[in-house]
């Protein structure tokens, strides 16, 4: 049985920092974080196709999208699990490695 499915995440990616939020019109420690969206075949072979840096505020949630190359560079390694980053390259490269064990043991008969 094979199992299909989509989610997205949400990630604490820094030290929150003091910001004026205009909708809630007073000051308030506001997170930095990684959103991301992902789907995942199995439960082990994902991928991610959407991802974003934010500034938002714990209140309402309020915020801004920020840049990804310094976002990236600031935190070094990125909060993403690695089944979730990498499966569905995994997921091709051993489908490509059954196909080419295949192809041997039935090319020789």
């Amino acid at each position: 049985m094979f199992m299909i499915g989509q989610g997205e995440r949400t990630v604490p990616v820094g030290p929150p920092e003091p910001q004026h939020c205009p909708r809630c019109e007073e000051v308030t420690d506001f997170q930095p974080q990684l959103k991301y969206k992902f789907g995942q075949f199995d439960l082990l072979f994902g991928f991610v196709y959407d991802k974003r840096y934010q500034l938002t505020c714990p209140e309402c949630n309020h915020g801004w999208h920020l840049d990804k190359r310094s976002m990236e560079q600031n935190i070094g390694k990125l909060p993403i699990p690695f089944h979730i980053r990498f499966g569905f390259v995994i997921l091709l490269g051993l489908a490509a490695a059954l196909g080419a064990a295949y192809m041997v043991t039935h090319a020789a008969a």
